[in-house]
């Protein structure tokens, strides 16, 4: 409940004498108007309380004494009003000599004024003086300057330089500015006049090709000319200008040749330098001769200061141009120049050792050459010997021949009969596991005699698997002629192609049909003979080889043993890896801009150029040409593989318009299917006709034998996919794989006298009896299938779930057909 308002008066009269804080109630309750004149009436009774109690406690204490209290403060009050009066006088006072101070001030402030203007105008006056001294200095070297006296005017210009320098007065006023502009602008002038008399002193006529030195006397003489420019420290560029200009005057004239090697003669008189404007022809020995005799004109006419600078300026310029200008050409790059060569040598000696005896040097460059004349004669040859290939490459009109190609083969009599039908195409190799690859390389025209591959005469056909041969692709013993040209990159990117090895002369050749082993007897000699065509290449290329050989040999006979690059004969023995190196590098780009099919061309001429070189190395007995000659047939199989590798992709492309003979028999599909395998069978026919000019009859029906063997291995693939065959899908297949079988005629003996000639396709074509069995089975009934499983030889080409597959897809579901399963599955294979 609300405090009463006894409480609140009692409570506020507690908070005001004694500070006691109310309680919350009473805080928090309203002071009511009617009791504010009793809590006054309170109040007043406490102060009249607390009065009484201080007046009764003041009585009570006997020792307080009021009246001294009284006396003290009286006391003070008068020390403060005396104080008081103090400070208005010392106010009054201050006040009073202020302005007096200020006078004082003010005077003082005038005094330093005028002092800093007296001492002002003095230094006015005497930097003007300064400046009326240096300006007459200036106007004296003016008039020394125009009367001719260079050393007056120099030192006028020393003089104002180091006033200007010293004096501190005016640094930062524009009298500085102009001042030093005008010195600058003397000085420009002092050097202007010194570079006219230099030059009217050593006249230099660039475009008449003329040098005078003129030295006068007294003041204007070359020496003082000279003084007063090293002085003001522009003898330096000025020498250099000078030698500049006698470089392209006189020195270039002479020593840089034209395109047809003549050069200017010089006249050398008491006046001076003159070289002639007519070109002449000259010898190195009389360009010498002329740069002799202008350096020693130079030596003797020059002043020390300036020729003292010839051996290190002058001179390796000369030593540089001779050699390039004259003497690397004249570097021969046949025996017989090399006599012309050693008077060469002998007059740059001559000429080196005149210098040297001047006592100036500069000619180290010179008798280095001299003494490196054997690397470098060497370098030359290698230079010009790939040149060369190049020249011959470029000049190449293309033209072809046809060469042959004999080899002897150990044969037996049963491998005699074999070849009685195919003996024209002794050359064939192909490998019954090829069908997954996409190429396939003539072996024999590449490998070694004692490597030839019988294969084409059905001796290998079910032969045991002989270790590969990799042909194609980079091998680890390639020469480091292929990692400096860059071809292991390339033929990192190609497919290897991998072909059987020769079979040793003793082992038993099987039969063509894969059936039992016959005894052998004993071999006869065979000579097989084919040709191809080849550019006019091989013979150039072949020539500069010979060249190299020959000259190492003739080199050191007389009279050519005598010479000092008699050394290097044996150096000559390796420019020819260096040339076939240069004809890999070079010769890709060319066959393949300038000749239609050129990489079959290149594929020959790289084989018969490495046949030419294996035989110039067996008759000069040169084993280190071994490794250059395999990697030629390398290089050369290379090529054929990139082609047979492009034409595969070709064939390929065009054959997968078929899309994978789906639905082969119902248009659109139909037409798709026949303009795909006539499109593919006609690019084979085309490639035909284009390669059979220019490969052996053996390598093109092997190279033909492979695009054709790609196309069918991609026809069987797909009809093998497919799931389900009708009967008009599979007449339709049947005609389109009887299409891709008219290219058998290809396939001919290339000469034969009997009119009914078989062809031996399957022989080029490693997976043409399967392509054969699969018509048959397309175009068979169940029972003519499992006859040829059982009874014929279709288990030779395909295994078990191939025929299984292709009869699931072929024939419908039925008692027959599982019989027939059943029979194939049960019967042992082929």
């Amino acid at each position: 409940m609300p405090p009463s308002e006894g409480e609140v008066c009692q409570a506020v009269l507690s908070f005001v004498t004694d500070g006691a804080y109310p309680e919350e109630s009473v805080v928090a309750a309203e002071f009511p108007a009617t009791a504010l004149a009793k809590e006054l009436e309170l109040i007043s009774q406490a102060r009249e309380q607390v009065e009484n109690e201080i007046s009764s406690l003041s009585r009570e204490n006997t020792t307080f004494d009021a009246d001294d209290w009284i006396v003290q403060a009286k006391q003070l009050h008068a020390d403060i009003e005396r104080s008081r009066v103090t400070a208005r006088e010392i106010v009054a006072q201050h006040e009073h000599t202020s302005p007096l101070r200020s006078k004082v001030e003010d005077a003082s402030a005038k005094v330093a004024l005028v002092e800093t203007e007296i001492a002002f105008n003095q230094a006015v006056a005497e930097t003007l003086e300064e400046v009326q001294r240096l300006c007459q200095q200036l106007e004296n070297g003016r008039a020394a300057l125009v009367n001719g006296q260079l050393t007056a005017a120099i030192e006028q210009l020393d003089s104002m330089k180091a006033a200007i320098g010293k004096d501190a007065f005016f640094t930062n006023t524009n009298v500085m500015s102009i001042l030093t502009l005008e010195v600058a602008q003397f000085r420009e002038q002092i050097e202007d006049t010194l570079r006219v008399r230099w030059q009217e002193q050593l006249k230099v006529d660039r475009q008449r090709g003329r040098f005078q030195v003129i030295k006068g006397d007294g003041a204007d003489s070359l020496d003082n000319t000279i003084a007063s420019m090293s002085r003001l420290e522009i003898l330096s560029s000025a020498s250099e200008k000078l030698l500049k200009d006698l470089c392209v005057a006189v020195v270039d004239p002479i020593l840089l040749p034209r395109a047809d090697g003549k050069s200017r003669a010089v006249e050398i008189t008491d006046t001076g330098i003159h070289v002639q404007s007519e070109f002449s022809e000259t010898t190195v020995s009389e360009t010498l001769s002329r740069i002799t005799t202008v350096l020693d004109y130079l030596r003797q006419n020059l002043p020390q200061s300036i020729s003292s600078e010839l051996p290190q300026s002058l001179i390796p310029s000369v030593a540089s141009k001779a050699i390039s200008g004259w003497l690397s050409s004249s570097i021969p790059t046949t025996l017989e120049g090399l006599g012309n060569f050693e008077e060469t040598l002998d007059c740059v000696m001559q000429f080196a050792n005149t210098i040297s005896s001047w006592g100036w040097a500069g000619m180290e460059e010179l008798v280095s050459w001299v003494n490196q004349a054997p690397r470098l004669w060497l370098t030359r040859r290698r230079v010009d010997s790939l040149d060369s290939v190049r020249k011959v490459l470029a000049a190449s009109k293309g033209t072809t021949k046809q060469v042959e190609r004999v080899e002897k083969e150990q044969v037996s009599r049963a491998d005699e009969a074999l070849l009685e039908n195919a003996s024209d195409d002794w050359d064939a190799n192909w490998d019954e596991d090829k069908e997954e690859e996409s190429t396939v390389e003539p072996t024999t025209v590449a490998q070694p005699e004692e490597e030839e591959d019988v294969s084409a005469w059905g001796l290998d056909e079910d032969a045991e698997e002989e270790p590969k041969l990799d042909t194609t692709g980079p091998s680890g013993d390639d020469d480091a002629d292929d990692d400096a040209w860059g071809w292991g990159d390339d033929e990192g990117e190609e497919a290897q192609s991998d072909q059987n090895q020769l079979p040793q002369a003793d082992t038993a050749a099987k039969s063509v049909d894969g059936g039992k082993a016959a005894q052998s007897s004993a071999p006869r000699e065979m000579t097989l003979r084919e040709v191809y065509t080849v550019t006019d290449i091989p013979d150039s290329i072949l020539d500069i080889v010979r060249q190299q050989i020959h000259d190492s040999k003739d080199i050191s006979q007389p009279p050519h043993s005598t010479s000092r690059v008699a050394s290097s004969g044996a150096g000559l023995l390796a420019l020819p890896t260096l040339i076939l190196a240069m004809f890999k590098a070079t010769s890709t780009s060319f066959y393949s801009l300038k000749l239609s099919s050129g990489q079959m061309y290149l594929y020959n001429d790289s084989l018969y150029l490495a046949g030419q070189i294996r035989e110039l190395m067996e008759e000069h007995e040169l084993s280190r040409l071994s490794s250059d000659v395999e990697a030629l047939e390398k290089f050369g199989k290379f090529a054929y593989s990139k082609e047979m590798q492009t034409q595969s992709t070709i064939v390929t492309d065009l054959l997968d318009g078929a899309q994978g003979f789906g639905q082969c028999s119902e248009q659109p599909f139909k037409t798709e299917c026949e303009n795909a395998v006539s499109a593919s069978t006609d690019r084979i026919r085309d490639v035909y006709k284009e390669w059979q000019p220019i490969l052996s009859h053996s390598a093109l029906l092997q190279s033909i034998g492979s695009l054709l063997s790609t196309v069918i291995n991609k026809i069987i693939i797909d009809v093998e996919d497919l799931g389900d065959i009708s009967e008009d899908q599979s007449k339709q297949l049947v005609a389109f794989c009887n299409q891709v079988s008219k290219l058998e005629d290809l396939f001919m003996p290339e000469t034969t006298d009997d009119a009914e000639a078989i062809p031996v396709t399957a022989v080029y074509v490693p997976n043409w009896l399967r392509f054969q069995y699969l018509i048959n089975i397309l175009e068979s009934s169940l029972a003519d299938i499992k006859y040829l499983w059982l009874e014929g030889e279709l288990g030779l080409e395909f295994s078990t779930d191939e025929v299984v597959d292709l009869i699931e897809a072929l024939f419908a579901e039925s008692s027959h057909r599982r019989s027939a399963i059943a029979e194939i599955k049960r019967a042992p294979r082929g």
